[in-house]
């Protein structure tokens, strides 16, 4: 190990001191003489930097299978993020508010490099890598002619850089070549080893340059290109970096929460041993790549970023894989209208493995026409996305013929996790949207209704307030126009005031007429789901108590909205408003009245007395009431919910272990749509949040850490987004061997 400036030895020091608490850590670090029993087994000796040298490194299997011994504090839970799981070994990992400040801070550092600011949106194509950014945008999906079209798209709203895996930029880039594209401002590649000829037709096609990224986020390590000189520059401010028996092991500086010390991320790298002659000081490395892709060669084992992968005249892109000795498949995407000479590539392989045979596979993609989605009539489809399944609707691929088309590709837009940005509607989405101001009015009734219902959905997702409220009286105005009276969607007139600031929301209560009776549709219900994000943002700054005691708050909403679904009434709603507001600001006297549902108008006397002025004496008389009029079993163990709100509220004693079986016990009930044994963490998330303190406090950290695991942020966009990129955008090696 190299000397220690000043600063990494004063950051090394603390995160050591902490990490020596955590008994994950216990035997590595009595071993190397980091701790003494005699000066007290969580305390660092004197000489400490000598001792840290003999430290053993840690593999990240080892962390994997027991992460909770790492935990070291949940005092300053910000950050949740997943490792790559390349070879399937991911675990959730935790850090705090200093953490993401240090990394949010590296990356805004290295972009200016590039002169990428924050106005600059980044697309994250074709991978698992989400918005970070506010103007950052994430589309993913196979490399089909609609994720072309939605690129196009987004890249003539503004000019963009395209950031992505190579391997799937490659094949983006094969797709598009001799095509006329919308600028290109810059192409980031990351997660896997660039090659030469990769980086030669991503510059060709985007007509931008090529920016080399590397991070591996669990361990602190950031590190991207220079404009200049091309060599990989590393932070070494947030991250020590060290290579131990030919790997790269790191120490992360910044983490607090669940500091890792001398880990082995799986990472091969080459130190330069110079200074980069940009200018910039700091260490400089090439990627090799990871330890499970070492490839054997005629000279031996050798890693990716070792071999120099050829350019080939007629072959835009390719991959090649060694399924044993004699046998190596080849995937082309090849130039149109060019005649293949195969000969160099089997000259290359046969250099590079000795005699094999080559089993050529020409990728076939037509990609000259776009894809025809199924059609079906506007009716036909309202009825699906008013009763039927968002899902499946979203699988099918259905879409309404003539004037209703436009209304369900910008609901699509907005739903659909193949885009997502950190700004919360999609540039595509916007566009729609002002499309759907100016049009007039739909010749069919239920076309023009659902054009209103899906613009008030559209509220749900916008951070600008002005233009939410620009949509929602252009939507207001057009119901009255209709003279609507339909339940749903009155009901979808009143769930923006959610999000809206009080005064605007008591002015929609007071304003809005609604039916005596009605039920809630499938559309309403997602439109509530939407809503609730902004909702839990608006509660955390209007209600802090509340929205500190019930945190994520969102988890609540969403926990009360799947209990009484099926028993919906617009009390409930109004209560939400004043949750989220922190005071009443449903002022009609029609919305209190009692509903005739005691367990409901009880649930109601409880949650009005706890979040609004009333003391606490006149909430605990509630709570018995509310007890008092459960006669179900999902209602005694909605009741067991409420109790523990209630403690989280008053910051009374919780004994972790008794409410670990409460949980275990109710989690199925008190969501009605579940099937047996099924469970919903949902609304419990707050108790388990405080539970993972508890239990970390009384040294179980492996039931905290799977405390902290189940209480996952709810976020259906954020999950689907997850599911479909590690289905179709998964990391794959552009050379890679299976013997």
């Amino acid at each position: 190990m190299t000397e220690l400036n000043d600063r990494t030895a004063i950051n090394l020091k603390r995160v050591l001191q902490i990490a020596a608490t955590v008994p994950g850590n216990y035997h590595r670090f009595l071993q190397a003489g980091l701790i003494d029993s005699q000066l007290g087994l969580k305390q660092l000796v004197p000489d400490w930097q000598t001792a840290f040298t003999k430290l053993q490194p840690i593999a990240k299997q080892t962390v994997r299978q027991n992460p909770g011994l790492f935990l070291a504090s949940l005092d300053d839970l910000v950050y949740r993020g997943m490792t790559s799981g390349t070879s399937g070994d991911f675990y959730t990992y935790f850090a705090g508010n200093e953490w993401n400040e240090a990394r949010l801070l590296a990356r805004k550092r290295a972009l200016a490099w590039w002169g990428i600011d924050e106005e600059v949106p980044i697309i994250n194509l074709a991978s698992r890598l989400q918005p970070i950014r506010v103007n950052d945008v994430a589309l993913i999906g196979n490399i089909t002619p609609d994720l072309l079209k939605n690129l196009s798209e987004l890249l003539q709203i503004k000019p963009a850089v395209i950031r992505g895996y190579p391997s799937r930029l490659s094949e983006v880039a094969a797709a598009l070549s001799g095509d006329s594209i919308p600028a290109v401002l810059g192409v980031i590649c990351t997660g896997e080893v660039l090659f030469e000829f990769q980086e030669e037709l991503l510059k060709s096609v985007f007509q931008a340059p090529v920016i080399n990224e590397y991070g591996c986020q669990e361990t602190g390590i950031s590190g991207l290109s220079c404009p200049e000189c091309g060599r990989l520059h590393l932070d070494i401010d947030r991250c020590l970096y060290e290579i131990i028996d030919g790997e790269l092991v790191t120490t992360d500086l910044f983490n607090y929460t669940m500091p890792l010390v001398r880990y082995q991320c799986g990472d091969s790298l080459q130190f330069n041993p110079d200074f980069c002659p940009c200018g910039r000081l700091g260490l400089t490395a090439k990627v090799l790549g990871r330890s499970q892709e070492q490839i054997k060669t005629q000279q031996g084992l050798k890693y990716p970023g070792e071999l120099c992968l050829p350019k080939i005249a007629g072959i835009l892109n390719y991959q090649i894989v060694r399924q044993n000795r004699e046998q190596v498949d080849i995937w082309l995407q090849v130039e149109q209208q060019q005649v293949l000479d195969l000969q160099p590539l089997q000259l290359w392989l046969e250099k590079l493995f000795g005699e094999v045979q080559g089993r050529v596979i020409v990728d076939s993609s037509d990609l000259s026409k776009l894809e025809n989605p199924q059609s079906c009539s506007p009716l036909e489809w309202i009825e699906w996305v008013t009763k039927k399944s968002w899902h499946e609707w979203l699988e099918s691929g259905l879409l309404p013929l003539g004037e209703a088309r436009e209304i369900a590709l910008l609901l699509t837009s907005l739903i659909e996790p193949k885009m997502m940005v950190s700004s919360g509607i999609s540039p595509v989405a916007a566009a729609s949207i002002e499309q759907l101001l100016l049009r007039s009015t739909y010749r069919e009734v239920p076309v023009e209704l659902m054009a209103v219902r899906v613009l008030l959905f559209a509220c749900s997702f916008l951070t600008d307030s002005q233009k939410r409220q620009q949509i929602y009286r252009h939507a207001q105005k057009r119901l009255a126009e209709m003279n609507c009276r339909e339940y749903p969607a009155m009901v979808d007139l009143l769930i923006p005031s959610l999000g809206f600031e009080n005064n605007t929301a008591a002015s929609i209560w007071e304003n809005t007429n609604l039916p005596e009776t009605g039920r809630l549709d499938v559309f309403n219900i997602q439109h509530l789901l939407a809503a609730f994000t902004l909702a839990g943002s608006k509660a955390k700054q209007d209600n802090p108590n509340v929205g500190k005691a019930w945190k994520p708050i969102l988890a609540v909403l969403i926990g009360d909205l799947n209990f009484w679904a099926d028993r919906f009434q617009i009390p409930i709603l109004g209560y939400w408003c004043e949750l989220a507001s922190g005071k009443a600001i449903a002022l009609s006297s029609k919305y209190r009245s009692p509903t005739g549902d005691r367990f409901l108008d009880a649930w109601l006397t409880w949650r009005q007395a706890i979040t609004g002025s009333g003391d606490r004496e006149s909430a605990t008389i509630a709570l018995s009431q509310l007890q008092a009029t459960a006669t179900l079993l999902t209602e005694v163990a909605r009741v067991e919910l409420e109790q523990g709100y209630a403690k989280l509220l008053w910051e009374t004693d919780i004994n972790p272990i008794e409410w670990l079986d409460k949980i275990a016990n109710n989690a199925g009930l008190i969501n009605r749509n579940l099937s047996e044994r099924e469970l919903d963490p949902i609304p419990w998330i707050p108790l388990l949040l405080k539970l993972a303190k508890l239990l970390l406090a009384r040294g179980e950290g492996e039931l905290a850490y799977q405390c902290l695991i189940a209480s996952a942020p709810p976020d259906m966009r954020a999950s689907g987004f997850e599911r479909l990129a590690r289905e179709m955008n998964y990391k794959q090696s552009i050379i890679c061997d299976r013997t």
